[in-house]
C-alpha cells in the first residue's frame, strides 16, 4: 500500500482523537454521545487491523513483533500511569481532602492490572488484542484454510467475551467494591474481555486493507460510498444503546454500526485531499489521548469557553465544537514538549 494511503490513516486518527476529546466534554447531549461513542474508539482498532495488514510482510518474527508493540504501547502506558500516580501521591500528602488512602491504592491496582486510569485503559487492550490478532494471522497463514482461520477464531473469541460480559452483567462493578484481592481479579478479567471483544475491529481493518490491494475506485465513488456508509452507521447508532468499550457496554449490533461508520469515514478520507491539520492530530493522537483529560487540558479549556459563552452567545454545538478545537490547539505545546524532550516516555528512540 502506498504512502498516500498512510496519510489517510493519519487523517482518520486525527478525526478519531478529535471525537475522543469531544466525547469527554461534560453535558454533551445524549444523541451526540451515542453517535461519537458508536465508532470513535473502534476506529483506532480498525486502523490497527489495517496497519497489521500493511506490515504483514515486514519479516518480523512473532517475538520481535511483540517486542516492538510493547515498546510503542506499553512503555507510554507505564510512563503516563506513573505520572498520574505521582500526581495522586502528591495530592494524598499535600491535599488529603482530594484523595483517600483507599482511593490511592485502588488506582495503583488499576494501573498495574491493566484496567487503566481514565483513558489509559485503551493502551493495554490495544496491545493484548493486537498481539493476539498478530498471532492468529501467523498461526493460520500456512494452512489450506488460512484465509478463514483468523476470522473464525476472532469471532469465536468475541462471542465468548460477549457471553461472559452479558452473563455477569453489572455484577462486575459490584464485585469491585468488595475487596482489593477481588478487584485485582475483576480488573484482569475485564482487561481480557475488552481485548477479546475488540478483535473483530482488527479483522474489519485487515479485510478492508485487503480490498484496497486490488485497486482503488474513483474518488467520486469513494466519496459517495463513504457518505452512504457513514450515514447508515450513524443512523443505526442513534437507534441503539450507547457503545462503551471501557465499561463493556457492547452487543452484536454495535459491531455492524461501527463497521459501517469506520469504513464510511475511511472511504471519505481517501476521496478528500490530505489535511495537514488532521494528519498532525493523527500523528500525535497518542499524546493527546493520554494528556487531554489527565493533565486537565480539557478541564481548563472548558472553563474558559463557558466564560466566553457568557460574553459571546453561542449554540451548544458551537460551544462544544469550540471546546474540542481549543483543546487540540492547547495540546500543541504539550505535543512539542513530549516529542522534543520526552520521546523515551513514548517508547521512541531519541
Amino acid at each position: 500500500m502506498s504512502k498516500k494511503r498512510l496519510d489517510y490513516l493519519d487523517m482518520a486518527k486525527g478525526v478519531g482523537i478529535f471525537l475522543v476529546v469531544l466525547g469527554h466534554i461534560e453535558y454533551l447531549e445524549e444523541s451526540a454521545m451515542r453517535w461519537i461513542y458508536s465508532f470513535h474508539m473502534p476506529l483506532f482498532f480498525v486502523i490497527g487491523g489495517i496497519l497489521s495488514y500493511v506490515k504483514r510482510d515486514s519479516g518480523l518474527s512473532f517475538q520481535e513483533g511483540v517486542k516492538k508493540k510493547a515498546s510503542g504501547i506499553l512503555v507510554p502506558y507505564a510512563s503516563f500511569s506513573l505520572i498520574l500516580l505521582t500526581m495522586r501521591v502528591f495530592e494524598y500528602f499535600f491535599q488529603p481532602e482530594r484523595v483517600t488512602g483507599r482511593e490511592l491504592l485502588t488506582q495503583f491496582i488499576d494501573a498495574v492490572t491493566g484496567y487503566g486510569l481514565h483513558i489509559l485503559w485503551f493502551l493495554p487492550v490495544y496491545f493484548l488484542s493486537g498481539i493476539l490478532f498478530f498471532f492468529l494471522c501467523r498461526r493460520f497463514e500456512d494452512k489450506p484454510y488460512g484465509g478463514y482461520g483468523p476470522g473464525i477464531a476472532v469471532f469465536g473469541f468475541a462471542l465468548l467475551a460477549l457471553g461472559v460480559i452479558h452473563s455477569l452483567g453489572f455484577e462486575i462493578s459490584a464485585m469491585q467494591e468488595q475487596s482489593f484481592l477481588l478487584r485485582i481479579g475483576c480488573n484482569v478479567l475485564i482487561t481480557v474481555l475488552r481485548a477479546l471483544a475488540i478483535l473483530p475491529f482488527f479483522l474489519i481493518g485487515w479485510l478492508y486493507a485487503g480490498t484496497i490491494r486490488h485497486g482503488s475506485p474513483r474518488k467520486e465513488r469513494l466519496f459517495a460510498s463513504g457518505a452512504l456508509l457513514l450515514f447508515l452507521g450513524s443512523f443505526g447508532a442513534l437507534k441503539t444503546d450507547i457503545l462503551d468499550l471501557h465499561y463493556l457496554y457492547i452487543s452484536p449490533v454495535h459491531y455492524v454500526t461501527a463497521a459501517l461508520s469506520c469504513i464510511g469515514l475511511l472511504n471519505l478520507l481517501r476521496a478528500l485531499p490530505v489535511s495537514r491539520t488532521l494528519s498532525y492530530l493523527g500523528r500525535n493522537s497518542l499524546i493527546i489521548m493520554c494528556t487531554h483529560g489527565t493533565f486537565y487540558v480539557l478541564y481548563y479549556v472548558s472553563l474558559g469557553m463557558f466564560f466566553v459563552r457568557k460574553l459571546i452567545p453561542m449554540t451548544e454545538a458551537v460551544l462544544y465544537g469550540g471546546i474540542a478545537a481549543m483543546v487540540c490547539v492547547a495540546e500543541i505545546p504539550v505535543i512539542y514538549i513530549f516529542n522534543r524532550y520526552f520521546n523515551h516516555l513514548l517508547g521512541r528512540k531519541s
